[in-house]
Formats: structure tokens, C-alpha cells, sequence
């Protein structure tokens, strides 16, 4: 089936939004899962890529009609627990003891990131906050309508608490929408993807760290602000480890506690998933009645399961077990039969995965084969840095190993065959292999998925088969959408899934009025349900605990808070017939004991934060009491200024040329409890003046000096190759002096430069122009 994706479905969403009428078409009608994982660096990739064109790879050129669910990925975890946006990655985060440090949550710079052209869309660059002269009414009307106040010298968006510098990324009206204002047109959800291979190296220490933790569950409030319909958790991985760190058993109970707190902040209407490693023995540690409990669905990545780490040559994603394999019991029978026969995963939960991709090794044989011995060698990977590996870097350079589908189809010399038993086709090509998925063995996964009850299908990622068959629309300098696009792994799935829909009639609930509690009581009460297809139904509580009676009756089980005033409590109940679902919310009134217990104080604080030595440490610290008492906040060390029930603490440091640590220990007292919190202050020595020049192969971190065109400049956060005075991770030192105009520099609205002896101020972002010019963004001082 060739499903298009036309221009005039932009045109239907913008004129949706502007309350003209327009005909979509919906997200999938059939009811199994199909959710898509979507990148924000595949944009950046071209015609060496098997794209088109530079741009072609972003939520534009998506069929939504296929989609159910879309992953917009990643945003990454920090030393802090704080997250930040993937283009924000510590490229060395492999090297040992690398870190990574805390960023902004989407990348503040508007040409270095396609952050806000997926999320927001078409934008239109206002370079400098609009004052309030005559002349920039209208544009200071259009800012503060989407939300946009002025922040220092950049900007803040209050509705989502996103910051970042100059230009305002201002959605451009009648634009192209951005991903989540088209999902929401089209019925499709989109969902923040947090982790990934390469930024989860701080998920075990977050999820163990109470105060990390907290800082964590910050930022997912800010995603859900963004519009996210849910949380996908890609910590990899849990109990076995990942790049540069290793698991622990505790990892299982952290990853389910975890899921609960999570579900608890986005509440339980929102979608709360994961992706997990697709091994049993990766498995066996996790509680799956408990996730059960907490999360919707669970995301098996049934792919990469041979590829250059292996010994000998094999699938990356075989759908059952053949001969040649190196490890038994790699491929998705084996691994459903584990998930739903031995360990009684409700099947309606899983979902199994599809490459849009493939995997090329290198082998010892002069003609490659199916379980051929493989020839590694050391390679340096973009990634994963020096390791040892088979990749196949001759043939598949630009995806170093995994090239996409849509890009392996148009490449010739290749013998192409198809293994009968892993029912997966792969290729060969003198002594390199090749093992990829296509048409029919996408197909087969799919029935597959059917034939078993699973609750559907993940794709790994929605652009790897894209083909334009029209033209391209460009919006903006970034953004272009084709014409006439197919995706024809994903039609696939599509024409699988939509064959013999049996329809379905959500089941109906029926819960008693309000329940009355002391406090402190166990109280239980009844709820039922009918389903008009006779299927099997099973019961969830947000809230309380919910016994499943098995006859289509479940008893809740609800335990009322200490309290010494009144309270009202909801528990909200959910009966799922693993197609559809209806929930109901249970009100409790709570009576007081009126014997008033204290709570004690929380401490939220940073774990740890550098500073120059000589320099002072700021640390700003915040709590809160669910009394509402009068909250103190004392340091060991330094000066602290309260102001409410947040705080400054100033920790001057000596001047000296070695690293050392200060430990302040930050306590909270309401007066008759408190809780206290260590932070650790990183003293980076002095070596001096700054005479480093910056060096465009050196690695800087947050706080690292340099000095460019005799210019000396700090870094915001970590950074490679990008140069000072151009790009936004760099600051430079302002001595209180006016400098020499740079036609290299980049100068904000405000910023002063002199040129031929004369004073100018910026009027807006500018690079380039030179002062002077009456209609120029500089104006004589």
C-alpha cells in the first residue's frame, strides 16, 4: 500500500489550528502499538546517508497514518541527575572517568541543533527582545502571545520554563507545525526518550540518589510542560551496565522504583514505556508484576543482536533460531516464549522491534557466509571510540557498520538470500556480510506479532527507509517536506496490522461513591466491570492496592494517610481488556486524628558543582515542608542568604594552582526535624593566566578557559571543534571594557564594540555586519 504524505496535510494541520476546516487522516485504526523512535540527529544527514536531501529526516516526512506512537529521542542523563538535550552529549563519555555535565534541556542555539525546528516547527528568528517603541509593538505582541519574556540576555518561555540565548525561536505563523502540534492533528502521540547507548552512564546513581532523583523528576515535569504524552526510559542498561559503567543487582529494584515515581509525577493518564535489553538472563532480575503495575508498555530491542562484537558472522535480528547462531536463544521466539510462558508477562504489554537498519561485518573467508568467522581489528568509532570490531567500514563508512535500509537497496554487487529458518534475508558480498531486514521479513515479524497476542511493534528508526518519490517544500532554511513519500518496511507493518481488525468495545467500570477513612485506616470496597466481547479483563488502582477476583470484580485496598487535619484522597481504578480501557476515580474522605505529627523538611541541593579557585562557589539550594513550617537553611561552610524556603550559599575559595574538594553540608530544620544534604564543591588550581589558545581537536568542559583572537572565553558546558566567538557554548570575559569590533565574534542586542575608533551598541543578534551602517544592526554610543 502506498500511503502518500502530501503537502496539503501540513496545510490541513495549520488550517485546523487557525479554526478553518480541514480533513485528516487519523493515527492507525487498528489497536496494536506501533511506535517509531525519532532522532534529532538524523536530520543532519544528506545523500551519503540514502537521504535525498539535508533535512529530509525530521517529523515532516513521517506517515502518521502508520505511527501510533512517536519517541522523540534522546535527551540525556547528567553527573547532577538533571537532563539535558542529546545534542548536548559528552562525545568522550567513553573514556574512563568521563562524565557528563548538566546542559539545557533543549539546545539553546537555534543554528547548531534541530531541537526546536522538530519540536516547534517553522520558526521565525526575532534576534533581539522588542522593546517598546512604536515600531516594535507588533513584534513585542507576537513574542509575548507565545510566551517569550526576556531573560537576561536571552530569553525564557514561561508556559514550558525553556531558556536559551538569542534568537527567539518564535514559531513562525502559518508555518509547518512541529512534531507534537502535527502528532496531536493526527491522533499520534509523541513521547521523550530519555537515555539511550550513550547517555546513560548516570541512570544507576540517579535512580539510587534521592536528591538526584528529585532533580530528575524536575525535568521530566519540564518535558511533560513541552507537551510529551508520556516518559520512554532507555537506561542501558539496568543490572549489566553500559558505556563506560557497570550494573549492579540493586539496578533492578532502582529501574521499578523508578517507574513508580515516574508514573506518580505524569499521573496515570499519560504513557509511561521503557526499552529493554531482548536476553532472558538480562531479564530475570526485574519484578515484571510490579512494572506490570506501573508502566504501559515494555520495548524489546530485538535487533543488534550479532554484529561486530560477535565472533562469527549472524543476524541482527533473526525472528527464530537457525544453525549458524553463535549464542542460543538470540532471536524474538525464544524470547517471547521466556517473557510470556515462563514468567506470565501479560503478552499485550510487549512490544517487539523492527530494524529499519542493518548490520556489516568484516570476515576471514575470501567468500562471506552465514556463521563465518569474523576478522576484527581495532577501529576508532564516532560513538563508542577505540575498540576492537568486525565492522564492515569498506561498504558502510558513513553509518560506521549499521546502514539504513533505505540506503542498502540502492547499492549493487551484492548477493542477496534469505535464511529459511531465521526467516530474515541477509547478503554477501566477497568477505563482507550483511544482515538487514526487508518487505517480508518486516511482514513476517508483524504476523508474528499478531499471531501472538504481543502488543505490537518498535521501529528503530522511522526515517531508515524513507523514500521521496516527489519533491521537496521548503520551509524555513531547515525544514522540507516531500511530496509523495513511502516507508515501505513500515507499509508493511501497516497492511499486517489492518488485516481482519476484529472490532472492540472498551469495557465498562462501575465503582461505589465516596469511601470515608480515618487516619491512618485500611479501608477496602468493591469494583466491577463488564465487557460486551466476553474478553478476559484485569484491574489497576493508582493510589491504593487492587486484589483481581478473577470473576470480573477486583477489591481495592486503600490505606489513609497519617494526618491531624481532614483530607481528601481520590484513588483512581482502571479495567483493561488488553485492547481498551476504562478508568474511574473513588473519592476518600479522610478525617483527622487531630494529634498533630511532623513531617520533616526535604533538601533539594546539587551533588556536587565546580569552581576556579579564587573564585566563589554559589550554591542555591531549595526546600520544602508538607506542614508548611517555618523552614531554616544553615550551611557548614560559608555564608547563606534565605529567602523563603530557597537559599544562596557562598563558598569563597583561596587562590591556588591544585584541584582540591570543599564539602558543605547544607541542613534544613523546621524546628524539630530536619534533613541535610552534602555538596561537593570541585576547586579547579589556577595554572595561571589563561595563554592556552583554544585548541579545535581539545575537549573542554563547563568552565574551561581559552583564549581566540586574543579574546578570552569560558565554556558553558561540554565542547569539541566548536570555535569561540562563534558558537554559543563559549562566553567571552567581560572586564568592564569596550573591544575592538570581530568579524568573527557573535554580538547580542546590547553588546558593545568599538570600530575605527567609535562606540557602537548592538541592536540585535548580528555576526559579520560591520558598524557604521544607518540601517545596520548598530547603533553610535
Amino acid at each position: 500500500m502506498n500511503k502518500n504524505i502530501k503537502f496539503t496535510a501540513i496545510a490541513a494541520c495549520v488550517a485546523s489550528a487557525l479554526g478553518m476546516s480541514a480533513s485528516l487522516q487519523a493515527a492507525p485504526s487498528h489497536d496494536k502499538a506501533v511506535i517509531g523512535y525519532l532522532t534529532q540527529w538524523e536530520a543532519w544527514k544528506g545523500t551519503d546517508a540514502g537521504f535525498s536531501v539535508k533535512g529530509e529526516a525530521t517529523h515532516l516526512n513521517v506517515d502518521m497514518d502508520i505511527y501510533s506512537i512517536l519517541n522523540f529521542s534522546f535527551f540525556g542523563v547528567a553527573k547532577d541527575g538533571s537532563l539535558h538535550s542529546g545534542d548536548l552529549r559528552n562525545k568522550s563519555i567513553y573514556q574512563p572517568n568521563a562524565v557528563q555535565e548538566p546542559g539545557p534541556l533543549l539546545h539553546p542555539d537555534v543554528y547548531s541543533s534541530w531541537d526546536f525546528h522538530i519540536l516547534w516547527g517553522e520558526l521565525e528568528y526575532i534576534h533581539e527582545y522588542p522593546g517598546n517603541e512604536p515600531w516594535q509593538a507588533e513584534q513585542l505582541a507576537k513574542v509575548q502571545a507565545q510566551g517569550f519574556v526576556k531573560d537576561g540576555r536571552g530569553w525564557k518561555h514561561e508556559p514550558t520554563g525553556v531558556t536559551g540565548q538569542m534568537p527567539i525561536p518564535l514559531k513562525k505563523e502559518g508555518g509547518a507545525p512541529g512534531l507534537i502540534d502535527l502528532a496531536n492533528e493526527k491522533g499520534v502521540k509523541v513521547m521523550a526518550s530519555i537515555g539511550g547507548w550513550s547517555m546513560s552512564k548516570h541512570f544507576p546513581e540517579m535512580a539510587a540518589d534521592p536528591a538526584m532523583k528529585a532533580r530528575f523528576l524536575n525535568d521530566v515535569d519540564r518535558l511533560m510542560a513541552l507537551g510529551f504524552h508520556g516518559i520512554d526510559i532507555d537506561w542501558e542498561y539496568p543490572g549489566s551496565g553500559g558505556m563506560n559503567f557497570t550494573g549492579t543487582e540493586a539496578d533492578y529494584a532502582n529501574f521499578e522504583q523508578l517507574m513508580e515515581d515516574i508514573r506518580d509525577r505524569i499521573g496515570p493518564d499519560k504513557l509511561l514505556t521503557a526499552a529493554f535489553k531482548a536476553v532472558p538472563s538480562a531479564l530475570e532480575g526485574y519484578d515484571w508484576t510490579r512494572l506490570s503495575n506501573s508502566m504501559d508498555y515494555f520495548n524489546m530491542m530485538t535487533y543488534d543482536l550479532n554484529g561486530g562484537w560477535s565472533n562469527v558472522s549472524g543476524h541482527n535480528s533473526p525472528l527464530y533460531p537457525y544453525p549458524e547462531e553463535e549464542f542460543e536463544g538470540l532471536n524474538l521466539d525464544t524470547l517471547k516464549n521466556w517473557m510470556v510462558n515462563v514468567r506470565g508477562i501479560p503478552s499485550n504489554k510487549i512490544n517487539f522491534g523492527a530494524a529499519f537498519y542493518g548490520r556489516g561485518v568484516q570476515t576471514t573467508e575470501a567468500t562471506a557466509y552465514l556463521g563465518a568467522p569474523t576478522d576484527k581489528r581495532n577501529v576508532n568509532f564516532s560513538v563508542d571510540g577505540p575498540t576492537v570490531s568486525a565492522v564492515d567500514l569498506t561498504n558502510w563508512a558513513a553509518f560506521e557498520g549499521q546502514p539504513n535500509y533505505n540506503y542498502i537497496i540502492k547499492q549493487t554487487g551484492w548477493e542477496h538470500l534469505w535464511d529459511a529458518n531465521a526467516k530474515v534475508p541477509y547478503a554477501v558480498k566477497g568477505k563482507y556480510f550483511l544482515s538487514y531486514d526487508d518487505p517480508d521479513s518486516i511482514r513476517q515479524k508483524a504476523e508474528y506479532i499478531v499471531d501472538n497476542d504481543l502488543g505490537g511493534i518498535i521501529v528503530w528508526q522511522v526515517h531508515g527507509d524513507i523514500q521521496c518519490e516527489g519533491t521537496f517544500i521548503n520551509y524555513g532554511s531547515k525544514l522540507k517536506q516531500c511530496t509523495n513519500l513511502r516507508s515501505p518496511l513500515a507499509e508493511q507493518i501497516d497492511n499486517v496490522f489492518s488485516q481482519n481488525v476484529v472490532p472492540n468495545e472498551a469495557p465498562v467500570l462501575t465503582v461505589p461513591g465516596a469511601q470515608s477513612a480515618n487516619s491512618g485506616e485500611v479501608i477496602s470496597f468493591a469494583v466491577s466491570a463488564t465487557d460486551a466481547d466476553g474478553d478476559a479483563l484485569s484491574f489497576a488502582a493508582q493510589g491504593a492496592d487492587v486484589t483481581d477476583n478473577g470473576d470480573g470484580t477486583a477489591t481495592v485496598t486503600y490505606q489513609a494517610p497519617n494526618t491531624a487535619t481532614d483530607l481528601t484522597e481520590t484513588v483512581t481504578v482502571t479495567v483493561s481488556d488488553g485492547r481498551k480501557s476504562d478508568a474511574a476515580t473513588v473519592v476518600v474522605n479522610v478525617t483527622g486524628s487531630g494529634v498533630v505529627e511532623n513531617t520533616p523538611p526535604e533538601l533539594t541541593a546539587p551533588a556536587s558543582l565546580d569552581v576556579n579557585a579564587g573564585d566563589t562557589a554559589t550554591i542555591n539550594v531549595s526546600a520544602s515542608d508538607a506542614d508548611n513550617d517555618a523552614l531554616t537553611i544553615t550551611a557548614s561552610v560559608g555564608t547563606v542568604v534565605q529567602t523563603g524556603n530557597a537559599a544562596v550559599v557562598s563558598v569563597p575559595t583561596e587562590v591556588s594552582t591544585v584541584d582540591s574538594t570543599i564539602s558543605v553540608v547544607v541542613t534544613v530544620t523546621d524546628g524539630v526535624d530536619s534533613a541535610s544534604s552534602t555538596v561537593t564543591v570541585n576547586v579547579k588550581g589556577d595554572s595561571g593566566p589563561v595563554d592556552s589558545n583554544w585548541d579545535p581537536s581539545a575537549i573542554y568542559n563547563t568552565g574551561d578557559k581559552v583564549v581566540h583572537n586574543g579574546v578570552e572565553y569560558t565554556a558553558q558546558w561540554w565542547t569539541q571543534g566548536e570555535e569561540p566567538g562563534v558558537a554559543a557554548v563559549w562566553v567571552a570575559a567581560d572586564d568592564g571594557t569596550t573591544k575592538e569590533w570581530s568579524a568573527d565574534k557573535v554580538y547580542n542586542g546590547g553588546d558593545t564594540a568599538i570600530y575605527q575608533g567609535v562606540a557602537y551598541k548592538a541592536k540585535w543578534w548580528t555576526k559579520g555586519d560591520v558598524p557604521g551602517s544607518a540601517y545596520g544592526p548598530w547603533e553610535q554610543i
